[in-house]
């Protein structure tokens, strides 16, 4: 497709966004589905109301769900109880012990289930590289200014985000369809959604403009606009946490200690992991076995609940 064909369907696109939403049909858009509707969330359009089950379209139950025990897969408080287990457990740890190593088949498990993490509109903008050779892992350690976890820890995973997340669209949308995910009609719905999101255009311009002027309308009409991000690299990192953060704790759950970093030179790291200028690294997170002096005597401290959780209002 030529480029200003690209750029008079996204303005096109851009207009009907706000048609729409003035005309109050924003709620109806994904009402196509015979037994119930589609609403957005972080993975797209949800089926409800249907006895297919919440956001699975025709999919059943994944086996790794489906072999589990009746407790894990019921009502139980038993896996909530484990999880929480994992949560207060996980510690950073600061040294690991070199002469202690894992198996790279767990980790490529745990990556596996690290997939299913949520992502915006399912695009899925994330890729995580895995380091482990001694020499790469040296080099990463130089990268992180010093820090001895890259080199000592027989794993280190660096998460990167896309930049670009709306060139997935096309892929994701595929998938959607072929897996009965998405309704065969949502597809225009859908793209218009990831390109009025997230299409910056030169230096983000269009982006700017669409955040201004929805900022401007919302205001002024009182209705609802979609926020617009004018950082690319911000929504970014938005995106890759998410899995980031599930692996951590898989990690964890795993028998691993972890150390998640965020102090390094990042055009260093994409080099390592030979990422392309379009990626963004927040942080790696280094898996192994914590040595004896690994870890602080005293566990971090936290602020009170009530610090930090408001309900209803700050």
């Amino acid at each position: 497709m030529r480029r200003n064909d690209i750029k008079r369907g996204l303005w096109e696109s851009l207009f009907l966004y706000w048609r729409w939403n003035r005309e109050s049909h924003m709620r109806k858009v994904y009402a196509f589905a015979e037994n119930g509707r589609h609403v957005i969330g972080m993975d797209g359009p949800v089926e409800t109301g249907s006895e297919k089950g919440v956001g699975r379209g025709n999919s059943s139950m994944p086996p790794f769900f489906s072999s589990m025990p009746p407790s894990l897969s019921s009502s139980s408080s038993l896996p909530l109880d484990a999880m929480k287990r994992v949560v207060h457990e996980r510690r950073s740890c600061k040294r690991f012990d070199p002469t202690k190593p894992i198996d790279l088949d767990v980790v490529s498990d745990l990556l596996a289930m690290t997939v299913r993490a949520p992502t915006a509109l399912n695009l899925q903008p994330w890729v995580a590289v895995v380091i482990h050779e001694e020499e790469q892992r040296e080099t990463l350690s130089r990268a992180a200014l010093g820090q001895p976890q890259p080199r000592d820890a027989p794993v280190t995973v660096v998460f990167a985000g896309d930049m670009e997340p709306e060139s997935n669209a096309p892929a994701a949308l595929e998938m959607g369809l072929e897996s009965g995910y998405y309704h065969s009609l949502y597809g225009a719905a859908y793209l218009r959604h990831v390109y009025y999101l997230l299409h910056g255009g030169p230096c983000e311009a269009m982006s700017h403009v669409k955040a201004i002027v929805s900022a401007w309308y919302s205001e002024s009409t009182g209705n609802a606009m979609l926020s617009v991000p004018r950082n690319k690299q911000a929504y970014a990192w938005k995106q890759v946490m998410i899995p980031a953060t599930t692996f951590l704790y898989l990690a964890t759950a795993a028998g691993f200690d972890t150390a998640i970093l965020e102090g390094f030179d990042e055009a260093q790291v994409r080099r390592v992991a030979g990422l392309p200028p379009r990626f963004t690294v927040p942080v790696i997170i280094s898996v192994g076995h914590g040595a004896k002096n690994g870890f602080h005597s005293v566990r971090s401290p936290r602020f009170p609940t009530k610090h930090l959780v408001r309900w209803g209002k700050f």
